[in-house]
């Protein structure tokens, strides 16, 4: 498939993943993320090297960004004097205590940002926790051939600033930072497209990934220890050298796998990429198997729950059939997710 043959395809599915509410407030929109699961984000050198990858951010979409929200009282204003506060205030705070900073370019809590970036640590000294930091660009971010230059730049420097243990790059739905009543939209979604990644609770699933990974993506991270887990580095050469569209590239500390050019955004309808298919069947292994009480969501019906979550983690063990049958064998008899409710005025 041609660059624009593939932009002029997802061009008309984006529509599918944009709601409004009745204030005519953009509630979801599709996002290209990289999310990113590493260690010691307790320790002053990563949070240093956190804050190098907020100022990147800034540097690039700066005069888009009017919005953020963190873990410290006040600095409500996203403003430079502000910033420099909050930076400050990471910088300072103990070791125990949570450390966590969103900024976007969404007007205000109750949008859905175009870009964003957020993080937040595990609170405690514990080398084995995960702490989380998610990058989400423009769905159109790959819409110009330069774009997946600028992408991968994006993916090498934040691998090299965080020495990530696992993570995963591919499609998302941006929700507001108020998202508790849009949980409905990303599971409906995600169960029409196996390849959305499930990203409004990343951040508290962050401690159910400390040493596995929550599976296949577009590009999978994995960290040296996995792959040896796997048979070591040579051996997962060999077995996706059968599928010449999979890339496998060196980060600092582990492999970048990428199964295919572009990021699938296919219906679950029209089958699943065969490139996911055998990245997954490889590091199946190493996947998350989820303990009881493990949801990606947590609020209410027709969202994830512990039974619709483990048989997210599987999406791509399973035939399309599968999935259907497996995700819907109960009934939710929530409210249509199209009726979205109204954001504050």
């Amino acid at each position: 498939m041609t660059h624009h043959e593939y932009m002029t395809l997802l061009e008309k599915r984006v529509p599918e993943f944009t709601f409004t509410d009745n204030n005519d407030v953009v509630v979801t929109r599709l996002g290209l993320s990289i999310t990113l699961f590493f260690k010691q984000g307790y320790t002053l050198e990563k949070r240093e090297k956190i804050l190098a990858c907020f100022r990147r951010f800034r540097e690039e979409f700066g005069t888009h960004l009017r919005f953020h929200d963190h873990e410290f009282n006040g600095m409500t204003k996203y403003s430079p004097e502000n910033i420099t506060k909050v930076e400050n205030s990471i910088l300072k705070k103990g070791i125990y205590d949570y450390g966590g900073w969103d900024i976007s370019d969404a007007k205000n809590k109750h949008e859905a940002p175009s870009c964003i970036m957020h993080y937040l640590d595990s609170g405690d000294d514990d080398d084995g926790e995960n702490s989380y930091l998610g990058l989400v660009l423009p769905w159109h971010y790959l819409k110009e051939v330069q774009g997946i230059e600028r992408f991968n730049d994006w993916l090498a420097y934040l691998c090299q600033q965080l020495e990530p243990d696992s993570g995963d790059c591919g499609y998302c739905l941006c929700l507001p930072q108020d998202y508790d009543d849009y949980c409905p939209i990303e599971y409906e979604l995600a169960r029409r497209y196996p390849a959305l990644q499930v990203n409004a609770n990343a951040f508290a699933a962050a401690r159910h990934y400390n040493q596995s990974t929550r599976g296949v993506n577009w590009i999978t991270i994995l960290n040296n220890r996995y792959i040896k887990r796997l048979g070591g580095e040579a051996w997962v050469r060999q077995v996706l050298s059968r599928d010449p569209a999979i890339h496998i590239e060196n980060y600092a500390n582990g492999l970048l796998i990428r199964a295919g050019q572009y990021p699938d955004l296919t219906p679950q309808t029209e089958g699943l990429s065969p490139h996911y298919l055998a990245v997954n069947q490889l590091i199946r292994p190493i996947r998350i198997k989820p303990v009881e009480g493990h949801s990606l969501h947590f609020y209410g019906d027709n969202q994830f729950d512990e039974q619709s979550t483990v048989a997210w983690y599987a999406r791509y063990d399973l035939s399309s059939a599968g999935i259907e049958e497996t995700w819907w064998e109960r009934d939710h008899e929530a409210e249509d997710f199209r009726n979205v409710p109204s954001s504050p005025p």
